[in-house]
């Protein structure tokens, strides 16, 4: 069994197209015939089954495209582990894959990632944004499938089975208002004062947004229904309709921390707990290369409590 064989039957096999598999790698498409012909000849199994003009994975083959994926990742964990050893100066190469939500890639991660860049020039480092920001769904599946080295989430405490997960910053939570607000002055918010307001939130907790999960569940608990709730993908967008006069909102405090200052928004002295962290979770299972101890190493110091404000 050949790597390059793998290789094309697992885009065959996303594709469930020999042409557009072809395109996608760069072979002829008689090529990429022979090759996936190749390898059921040696396993002895068809691992597609030919229905006229479309392709279907087999039974075989469903359990083929779980090992491809696991023989590939090996393979490329084996080039960057032959890679660093061979390099001999100590010093740090290979390549990272890093993912993160929006809020952490704009607010959290710029000086760990300059940081980084600076000192480890030599290391290809590869950021892929996530439509989420708890470890669940396709985040949870890429650093299980080596996809991704390391993502970093806006979570809830986690347990993941075969994923290490370290938390790095507490994160505080701000319930924010226009700075005209009649809430503003107040020395105490509880969920019962916002009846009848308008809430500008975030993504919804079922995509990925636990505090705002955690806050909703505030308000229900005090049996507060908001007089209308308008949706939003966008942080940027959340925080220049509260300072227009749209509505209430919550958002991590390091998100408006300039408009706070600024006084262009308020936060209210709100009275309820928040639970979320900043977290990085990598497969425990998977080789750790030079590259990613010394990121993750970088990663703790730069999150260390006496350089985070």
């Amino acid at each position: 069994m050949e790597l390059r064989q793998v290789e094309t039957f697992r885009a065959v096999a996303k594709e469930l197209s020999f042409s557009r598999a072809a395109a996608k790698l760069g072979y002829v498409q008689s090529s990429v015939s022979v090759q996936v012909s190749g390898l059921e000849q040696e396993l002895g199994v068809p691992l597609f089954d030919r229905l006229g003009r479309r392709i279907a994975l087999t039974d075989a083959g469903r359990v083929m495209l779980g090992y491809s994926e696991k023989l590939l990742g090996l393979a490329e964990e084996a080039k960057d582990a032959v890679v660093d050893a061979g390099v001999g100066s100590g010093e740090i190469t290979g390549s990272l894959t890093v993912s993160a939500p929006e809020t952490l890639l704009t607010y959290r991660l710029p000086k760990l990632l300059a940081l980084f860049h600076a000192g480890y020039p030599k290391v290809r480092l590869s950021l892929r944004p996530s439509a989420i920001g708890k470890l669940v769904g396709a985040v949870r599946r890429e650093v299980e499938e080596g996809k991704v080295d390391v993502a970093f989430v806006l979570d809830e405490p986690v347990l993941a089975s075969g994923l290490s997960v370290e938390p790095l910053v507490e994160e505080a939570i701000s319930v924010i208002a226009p700075a005209s607000h009649m809430l503003a002055s107040s020395t105490l918010v509880v969920p019962r004062d916002l009846r009848g307001e308008t809430m500008l939130l975030p993504e919804a907790p079922e995509s990925g947004c636990a505090y705002r999960g955690q806050f909703e569940r505030q308000l229900s608990g005090a049996g507060v229904v908001p007089s209308e709730t308008i949706e939003f993908t966008s942080i940027e967008a959340v925080k220049q309709c509260v300072a227009a006069g749209m509505g209430i909102s919550v958002l991590p405090s390091v998100v408006v921390e300039s408009e706070l200052k600024g006084e262009r928004l308020s936060a209210l002295r709100w009275g309820e707990p928040f639970g979320v962290a900043t977290q990085m979770a990598w497969h425990e299972e998977r080789w750790r290369s030079p590259a990613l101890e010394t990121f993750l190493e970088t990663a703790r110091n730069v999150f260390a409590p006496t350089n985070v404000s």
